[in-house]
C-alpha cells in the first residue's frame, strides 16, 4: 500500500512539474509601452533606442503599432499563442483598427514568432508572414539579432506600403495648416508693433530676435518629434492567429 502512494506521489509531482514549467506569465502592461521589450537584454541600449525610434515614427504616420519581444525562455509554451495572447493582453494596436503587429524572439528556444492583428490579416497573409522569417533565419543562426529585427520591420513596411496613405495625406495637410496660420499671426503681430506702436530701433530688434525664436523651435519641435507625444502602444488588440513561426 505504501509503495502504491509512493508512486501516486511521484506521478503526481511529475505532472505538476512539467506543469509549471509550460505555464509563461504574461507580465501586465507597463504604464507606457514602447515598441522593443528586451527581457533577454540581447540589445545594447543604442540599437534599441534607434529600434524604438524608427517603429514610433512608423505608428505616427501608419497608426500601425508593431511590437518586438525578446525572451530568454518559452517555458514550453507555443511561440505563437504566447505572441497572440500578449497582444491581446497588452492590447497592442489601434481601436477599431486592431493593426498590431507582435514579433517574439526566445533565444534559448532558437524560435521566432510575427502574429498578425484582425487588421493586418488581409494585407500580410500567413504565406508572407513565413516569406518574412525565412529570409532572416541567416541572420538569427549568427546571432545577429538586431539586424534581423530591423530587416524583419522594413520588409513589414514594404508589404503594408499605401495602405493607409489616405491618413498619411490628412496629417500632412494638418500641419501644413497649422504651420500657415503660425506664421500668418506672427506676421500681424509684428505688423501691430511695428507700424501702431512705433517703437524704437532696438524695439524692432527684439521683436525679430522673438520671432527667429519662435520659428527656430517651432522647426526644432518638428525635427525631432519622434518620441514626443508618444504616449505608448496599446489600445486595439484582436490577435486571431494569423502569422507564423520557425526555428533557426
Amino acid at each position: 500500500m505504501k509503495k502504491i502512494i509512493q508512486y501516486i506521489l511521484i506521478i503526481l509531482i511529475y505532472f505538476c512539474s512539467n506543469l509549471i514549467k509550460g505555464q509563461f506569465y504574461v507580465p501586465e502592461a507597463p504604464k507606457k509601452i514602447y515598441p522593443v521589450q528586451d527581457y533577454a537584454g540581447v540589445l545594447s541600449k543604442k540599437k534599441i533606442e534607434r529600434l524604438n525610434q524608427k517603429l514610433i515614427s512608423y505608428s505616427k504616420i501608419t497608426s500601425t503599432e508593431i511590437l518586438v519581444l525578446i525572451i530568454q525562455d518559452l517555458h514550453g509554451e507555443d511561440p505563437n499563442l504566447l505572441a497572440s495572447q500578449w497582444g491581446e493582453k497588452w492590447r497592442i494596436g489601434k481601436l477599431h483598427k486592431n493593426n498590431g503587429i507582435i514579433i517574439l524572439l526566445s533565444i534559448r528556444d532558437r524560435k521566432i514568432s510575427i502574429q498578425n492583428g484582425y487588421g493586418i490579416e488581409p494585407y500580410i497573409t500567413d504565406f508572407l508572414t513565413i516569406k518574412i522569417l525565412k529570409t532572416i533565419k541567416p541572420l538569427l543562426k549568427n546571432n545577429f539579432y538586431y539586424q534581423a529585427i530591423d530587416h524583419s520591420t522594413q520588409e513589414i513596411f514594404k508589404i503594408l506600403k499605401n495602405k493607409y496613405k489616405y491618413q498619411k495625406k490628412q496629417n500632412h495637410q494638418i500641419f501644413y495648416t497649422w504651420n500657415l496660420l503660425t506664421k500668418i499671426s506672427i506676421f500681424l503681430i509684428l505688423f501691430f508693433l511695428f507700424f501702431l506702436k512705433k517703437k524704437t530701433d532696438t524695439s524692432l530688434l527684439n521683436t525679430l530676435f522673438i520671432t527667429n525664436f519662435l520659428f527656430r523651435n517651432r522647426n526644432h519641435s518638428h525635427d525631432h518629434d519622434d518620441d514626443d507625444n508618444f504616449d505608448g502602444f496599446g489600445g486595439g488588440g484582436n490577435f486571431g492567429g494569423g502569422g507564423g513561426s520557425s526555428n533557426w
